[in-house]
């Protein structure tokens, strides 16, 4: 998938979830019943993105996390339909990570980093490898959280 299509896909289906991001959520007795919403879409558009993502020149991974920075109900709700479980999904999610480039929080993306590398498969080539393909921000934290 190219960029163009990649970013009408991610555009299409940010329209699609913003209702369910932008929806209150009540605390309480309801809160413990919520769960995060499941679009496969979603989910195979982040892998589409992944991939082009690790395969773009710099001006294009930065048009890549931009994109994900203007839709955030997309950014919110798409997930990676598999765990960290081995070095090449590992890998993958890193580069998750290296797109969303701190979010909206940058507190939430230092606890979701950290949480990752911890995982085994979080040498230090491969953190390398991705924070070089990062944002400023993503690849100052992966190298100070990896130099640790």
């Amino acid at each position: 998938m190219e960029l163009d299509a990649l970013r009408e896909q991610i555009e299409r289906l940010n329209k699609e979830l913003l209702p369910i991001a932008n929806a209150p959520i009540a605390f309480g007795s309801d809160f413990s019943s919520y769960q995060m919403p499941h679009n496969a879409a979603a989910n195979q558009a982040l892998l589409d993105a992944v991939e082009l993502y690790s395969r773009s020149e710099a001006t294009q991974r930065e048009r890549i996390r931009e994109i994900f920075r203007s839709n955030h109900a997309f950014t919110w709700a798409a997930t990676l339909p598999f765990p960290a479980d081995d070095a090449e999904r590992f890998r993958k999610h890193l580069i998750h990570f290296s797109i969303i480039d701190q979010g909206r929080d940058w507190r939430d993306a230092l606890l979701w980093m950290r949480d990752l590398l911890r995982s085994p498969f979080a040498t230090r080539e491969v953190v390398s490898e991705v924070a070089a393909m990062s944002g400023e921000w993503a690849r100052d934290q992966m190298l100070r959280t990896i130099s640790s």
